[in-house]
C-alpha cells in the first residue's frame, strides 16, 4: 500500500510540474469511507488511502511545504492531521478496526509517525515548535499513547506490545527526550518534564506496572524500568544535574524517589527471590574477616 500511494504522490507531481499548489491524492476502496481535505496556503501535499468499511479521515494544513500521509486498512478507523507552518511531516498508518490517530503541529519541520496494528488503539500527538519528533507504535488491542511537546528539538518515543497499555509524555523546553516502552498488560507510564536536555526512559515488561516520573529543571535524567507484575515507581526532580535508576525485578515492589536540589543521583535496585543476601555464615570453611570473634555479627 506504501508503494502505491508513493506511486500516485510521482504521478501527481509529474502531472503538475513545478506548479506552486497544493497537492492532494484520495483513494478509497470499499463502502461508506469518508475524506475531508482542507488546504491552504502553497506546496502542501496530502495522500489519503482507505481500504475497508467506514473509515473516516480529516485533514488540515495550513502554510507551506506540509507533507502528510494516511492509511487506514480495515473498519472504522479515524485519522485526524490538522498542521500549521512550515514544512512539518506527518505519516500515519492503521491496519484493524476502530482505531484512531490524531496529529496537531504548530511551527516548522515537526515530524509525527503513527502506526497501529489492532483494535480499539488510540494515539494522540501534538508538537508546538520546531524540529519536534513523535513515534508512537502500537501492536495490540485498547492502547493508548499520548504525546504533548512544546519547544524546540524535543523527541518522543512509544511504543506498546499487547493490550490495554496507557502512556502519556508530556515535555515542554529544548532537546528533551522521553522513550517509553510497554511489553505486556494494562501496564500505565507517565512522564512529564520542564527544561533543557532532561531525559526519562520508561521500559515495562509484564502486567499492571505502573511508573509516573517528573521532572523540573536542566540535564535531569530518570531510568525506570520494570520486569514483572504490579510494580510501582514514582519519581520526582526538581533541579539540575539529577540522575535516578531504578530497576525492579519480579512483582509488587514499590518505590518513590525524590530530588530537590543538583548533582543528585539513585540507584535502586529490587528483586523477588529467597537469597539470604550471602551472609558470611553460609560461606566456605575459608575464614572471612567479616566473621571473627569480634565482628559482633553474631556468627
Amino acid at each position: 500500500m506504501k508503494k502505491l500511494l508513493a506511486s500516485a504522490f510521482v504521478l501527481m507531481s509529474v502531472t503538475i510540474g513545478f506548479a506552486q499548489d497544493n497537492h492532494d491524492v484520495t483513494s478509497q476502496y470499499g463502502n461508506s469511507n469518508s475524506a475531508n481535505v482542507d488546504q491552504h496556503g502553497k506546496e502542501n501535499s496530502n495522500g489519503i488511502l482507505q481500504m475497508g468499511y467506514k473509515n473516516k479521515a480529516e485533514v488540515s494544513q495550513f502554510g507551506q511545504m506540509n507533507v502528510n500521509s494516511t492509511e487506514s486498512i480495515g473498519d472504522k478507523n479515524k485519522e485526524t492531521v490538522y498542521q500549521s507552518g512550515k514544512k512539518n511531516s506527518n505519516d500515519t498508518w492503521q491496519k484493524g478496526d476502530q482505531n484512531k490517530a490524531t496529529t496537531k503541529q504548530y511551527g516548522e519541520f515537526n515530524k509525527v509517525i503513527q502506526k497501529q496494528k489492532g483494535d480499539d488503539n488510540s494515539v494522540y500527538a501534538l508538537q508546538c515548535g520546531d524540529r519536534n519528533y513523535i513515534y508512537q507504535n502500537q501492536k495490540g488491542d485498547d492502547n493508548e499513547a499520548t504525546a504533548k511537546q512544546y519547544g524546540k528539538d524535543n523527541k518522543v518515543d512509544q511504543v506498546q506490545n499487547g493490550d490495554g497499555n496507557h502512556a502519556t509524555a508530556w515535555q515542554n523546553g529544548m532537546r528533551n527526550s522521553i522513550d517509553q516502552n510497554q511489553s505486556g498488560n494494562d501496564n500505565s507510564a507517565t512522564g512529564t518534564q520542564t527544561g533543557y536536555d532532561d531525559k526519562i526512559i520508561q521500559k515495562q515488561v509484564g502486567n499492571e506496572n505502573k511508573a509516573i516520573a517528573t521532572q523540573i529543571g536542566d540535564k535531569n535524567s530518570i531510568s525506570e524500568t520494570q520486569m514483572g507484575n504490579k510494580n510501582l515507581a514514582i519519581d520526582l526532580q526538581d533541579g539540575c544535574l539529577n540522575d535516578i535508576v531504578v530497576k525492579q525485578v519480579g512483582n509488587m515492589h514499590d518505590h518513590l524517589g525524590i530530588q530537590i536540589g543538583n548533582s543528585n543521583s539513585q540507584d535502586i535496585f529490587q528483586e523477588t527471590g529467597n537469597s539470604n543476601g550471602g551472609t558470611c555464615c553460609n560461606a566456605p570453611a575459608l575464614p572471612d574477616p567479616k566473621c571473627g570473634p569480634n565482628s559482633g555479627g553474631g556468627c
